[in-house]
Formats: structure tokens, C-alpha cells, sequence
């Protein structure tokens, strides 16, 4: 029992750590974008005293959701089934783990949607700026041929710059809103040509190739990650089907064995251990730039 309460402890730490490294890694990105474009109240615009932070920011994420699941069904267990509580604890942080996993692949799927949004409007940016358009023009004309979850944010942009809004501020705001590594290259190209001049379509020519191309690595990363989800899938599917067989051919025995305190460790570790397995193989099948 002591075992098993040290590592839902470990687990839960490893966990707790990897959550907020990357939350501090993206809060340093997004520091050092609006160091080098200026902050709204360092520009003096009048809106300058506005909170961001108030703004929901895309995609959103429901990162609460999954540990007060694991929390629910691991209850539930104890509670209700009549499981010791090791066994409940183990199952509560694998469901967490699962539900976690769920959340962020949904959460990948909408950035993926936006994302590659962004790659289209920066190209009709290119085309309009290369005939001759200036940049509010450019922004006009992606607007119109632009469509949800990104429209809003691009509109928000022209709208302020149309308004006499300092444009680099107006474009700062952006890798806030949508706190995406794509965005943050997208503003700072904007914020560097609006700084020392130059070609703005070559520019952004550039950024576009270079949001493809992380489109397409990710995409193939996720590609080639599929067999072994789905090869942990079918290992963790039967090893529940088998469970349940010979709880069905055998009750009393299994039960006995769930109960005895050998047993319920070596079945609370086993819990354990699926889910930091299904948090390693996310982990390997995730794109790190």
C-alpha cells in the first residue's frame, strides 16, 4: 500500500511539473513578443488600460475538467463499488489521464483548424500587398474571404488599425488572444517590418512557407504515431476484456484477489503504470519546436 501511495504521488508531481513547464515556456514566448512590440500602455493608445487576460483565448481548454473526472470516478469506485482505495485511486488517475488526453487532442485539432486558416489568409495577404494594396486593403480583402475561428481575430485587427490604433499594438494583442507559435512569428514579422521597413510580401512570403511547413511535420509526427496508440488501445482494451472474463467465469476468486493486500498493489500498480505509459506515448508522438 505504501508502494502504491509513493508512486500516485511521483505520478502526480511528474504530472503537476510537466504542466507548469509548459505554461512557463509559453508564458516567456509571449513575454518576449510583447518586449519586443511594445505593450498597449508603453505605445500610449487610449485603450491601453485594457485587461487581456479577460479575453478567452483560442483554442480554449478545459484543463480542470480532466483531474475532476478522475477525481469523480475514482470516488465512485471507492464509494460506490465497494474497491479499496488504492484500486479507485489508481483508476481515478488513469481516467484522468485519459480524459487529459482526449482534451488536449481536441484542443491540437482546433489549433490544427486555425492554423492552417492562418497559412491560407497569409498567402491572400501576399497576393494583395505583391498587386499593389496597402496593408488595411490586405486585411479587407482576407476578411471577406476568411471564415471562423480566425475571422474574429483578423477582423478585431483591422478594425482597430482602420480606427487610427497603432497598428503594432493592435497586432500584439493577437499572440495573446491566440497563443499559438505560428501567431507569435506571424506579429513579430509584422512587428519587425513595421520597425525597420522593407518587403512586407517577401516577408510574409516566408512566415507563410514556413507555417506549412510546421502544418505538415506535425501532421505527419501525429501520422506516424497512430499505429502505436492504437497498439496500446487493442493491449489495454484486452487487458480489461480479460479482467472481466474471469470475473465472470470465477467471481469469488477474483474478488479475493482484488481485496487481499498483495493483490490490490499489484493491481493498482499495473493502473498506475497504463497511465504513465499513455502519458509517454503522447509525449513521444508530440512535436517539440
Amino acid at each position: 500500500m505504501t508502494g502504491v501511495l509513493i508512486g500516485l504521488t511521483l505520478a502526480a508531481a511528474i504530472g503537476v511539473w510537466c504542466a507548469w513547464r509548459v505554461q512557463h515556456v509559453r508564458r516567456l514566448a509571449i513575454g518576449q513578443l510583447v518586449e519586443l512590440i511594445g505593450t498597449p500602455g508603453q505605445v500610449g493608445t487610449p485603450g491601453g488600460e485594457r485587461v487581456l487576460r479577460q479575453v478567452p483565448p483560442f483554442p480554449p481548454r478545459y484543463r480542470l475538467l480532466p483531474p475532476a473526472l478522475g477525481f469523480v470516478v475514482g470516488g465512485s469506485l471507492w464509494f460506490v463499488a465497494g474497491l479499496p482505495v488504492e484500486v479507485a485511486a489508481a483508476a481515478g488517475v488513469l481516467i484522468g489521464v485519459m480524459s487529459h488526453l482526449v482534451e488536449h487532442h481536441i484542443g491540437e485539432q482546433r489549433a490544427g483548424t486555425i492554423e492552417a486558416q492562418l497559412a491560407e489568409a497569409i498567402d491572400l495577404l501576399v497576393g494583395s500587398l505583391r498587386a499593389g494594396s496597402s496593408l488595411l486593403a490586405a486585411f479587407e480583402s482576407v476578411l471577406e474571404e476568411s471564415a471562423a475561428p480566425l475571422r474574429p481575430y483578423f477582423q478585431e485587427v483591422a478594425g482597430r488599425i482602420r480606427l487610427g490604433d497603432d497598428p503594432r499594438v493592435a497586432v500584439s494583442e493577437l499572440p495573446l488572444r491566440v497563443p499559438l507559435e505560428t501567431f507569435r512569428l506571424f506579429a513579430a514579422s509584422l512587428a519587425i517590418h513595421w520597425e525597420v521597413g522593407g518587403s512586407l510580401a517577401a516577408t510574409l512570403a516566408t512566415v507563410g512557407r514556413t507555417v506549412r511547413d510546421r502544418i505538415e511535420l506535425s501532421r505527419r509526427v501525429r501520422a506516424q504515431g497512430i499505429e502505436a496508440h492504437a497498439s496500446v488501445a487493442v493491449v489495454l482494451v484486452l487487458a480489461y476484456a480479460l479482467g472481466f472474463l474471469m470475473w465472470r467465469a470465477n467471481p469469488d476468486r477474483l474478488e479475493a484477489l482484488v481485496h487481499s493486500g498483495v493483490g490490490t498493489e499489484l493491481i493498482a500498480g499495473v493502473i498506475v503504470l497504463q497511465a504513465i505509459g499513455l502519458v509517454w506515448m503522447s509525449k513521444l508522438s508530440q512535436s517539440g519546436f
